[in-house]
């Protein structure tokens, strides 16, 4: 066996770090092109709004119209100078107008176009907090540390994610447009709910007065790969005498174990202190039974899978499997689109994504159609599904926590 250092964002698309204000031109219809990054920053909080208004424009600041006076007072709320202790920026540096010269909304090809300055500030800046406001400015952040497809704001307000690639927290919230757009055509009392949330979320935010990782963690140099079902049957012996909370993450030629072609190809398990993951056949086989049917506290995204595939292989459900990620996600906070081991994994952990190279090998026409895992690298397949165990068992702690349950030791953030 040997331990992989591969990181599978490796071969994640190379966003352009460049800005192409040629392909952009807004530029060429403002009065303040190309903004600069404003305030001074002394608490290390990089503010990132969305677009220039035509009152910033004309006065060559970014938050100097309504919504920026609005994010003022809410800030020194909570004792913070949005000149002095912050530095003030956009998704988009340059008015974006209509052709009657009114404001608009950025498309997504222009907060594209305009990311690199955003990279750029965060890079050189290196903030302690980073706040997002709006959806603009959380597709350019959030699509340059995540994806890019990252959804609308309602899916992202109000976390706290403690980034690993910048060491930085990046809290997104409503932009303070938004909060005033709420004072029409909505009652008082849904409108001071709004408010009260937009200020939780800014106060929340620069709380945060540490870096989220003292040291930020190579976890992919921790995970074992282990071709030899003997050497990793040893491994399993280890984890199952450790009786910590352990994951338990299959990977299948099809979703569902119905078809008499179903087949798991791979497995991979973690106690958070050891990680092993190893072909589907030998001792290694054997072992994971024993784990199963054994009364050690087992977690997995979506228990359901991973016990139906157990009632195949083995003919038995197994035994406590104490908990769920994707059902804890759910009653912790019951936005859609959150539920996922990969989104948890980023707004816990701050984990870059780990799945874009083998994704595809996994698409199916139908839950009992074989996917094409076959024609996968054995080492990427099993460091991919180590990374899937680690992170499962990782999250289940910190949502475990949240919700008053004794699993085990958080991670070792500071």
């Amino acid at each position: 066996g040997f331990f992989r250092s591969l990181k599978m964002v490796d071969s994640k698309p190379r966003q352009i770090l460049i800005p192409q204000c040629g392909l952009c031109g807004l530029f060429r219809k403002c009065q303040s092109p190309k903004m600069d990054v404003d305030g001074e920053g002394k608490k290390e909080i990089l503010i990132c709004g969305e677009v220039p208004g035509r009152f910033d424009d004309e006065s060559v600041n970014p938050f100097v119209c309504e919504s920026g006076q609005l994010l003022e007072r809410t800030l020194a709320k909570f004792d913070v100078d949005l000149r002095k202790d912050c530095w003030i920026t956009n998704a988009i540096i340059c008015r974006a107008s209509s052709n009657e010269g009114k404001n608009r909304a950025p498309t997504d090809k222009e907060v594209g176009y305009c990311r690199p300055n955003v990279v750029k500030a965060i890079t050189e800046l290196k903030p302690k907090v980073v706040i997002p406001l709006g959806g603009p400015a959380v597709k350019s952040v959030i699509g340059w540390l995540w994806k890019e497809d990252v959804g609308l704001i309602s899916r992202w307000d109000g976390w706290q994610v403690p980034s690993q690639k910048i060491n930085a927290w990046v809290t997104p919230t409503w932009h303070p447009a938004y909060i005033l757009r709420s004072d029409y055509g909505v009652s008082q009392k849904e409108n001071d709910v709004r408010r009260l949330f937009f200020e939780s979320h800014l106060k929340a935010a620069v709380r945060k007065t540490e870096r989220p990782w003292k040291v930020v963690p190579d976890w992919g140099k921790m995970v074992k790969v282990e071709l030899d079902p003997d050497r990793a049957a040893l491994d399993l012996e280890v984890i199952l005498g450790s009786k910590l909370p352990t994951a338990v993450d299959f990977e299948t030629n099809c979703l569902k174990p119905d078809s008499s072609r179903a087949r798991i190809v791979s497995c991979a398990v973690s106690n958070g202190e050891m990680t092993v993951s190893f072909p589907w056949h030998g001792a290694a086989r054997k072992a994971v039974r024993r784990i199963i049917e054994s009364n050690l506290p087992k977690i997995c995204s979506n228990c359901k899978f991973e016990i139906r595939w157990s009632q195949k292989e083995f003919g038995t459900f197994g035994r406590n499997w104490a908990f769920d990620t994707m059902i804890a996600a759910h009653v912790l906070d019951c936005r859609p689109e959150i539920s996922s081991i990969k989104f948890q994994a980023f707004v816990c952990l701050g984990v870059d994504l780990w799945d874009e190279e083998v994704k595809g090998y996994f698409d199916s026409k139908g839950s009992n159609e074989l996917n094409r895992i076959h024609e996968m690298d054995l080492e990427r397949l099993l460091f991919y599904g180590a990374l899937d165990a680690l992170y499962e068992q990782k999250v289940a702690l910190i949502q475990a926590k949240k919700l008053g349950i004794v699993l085990g030791q958080n991670p070792e953030r500071s």
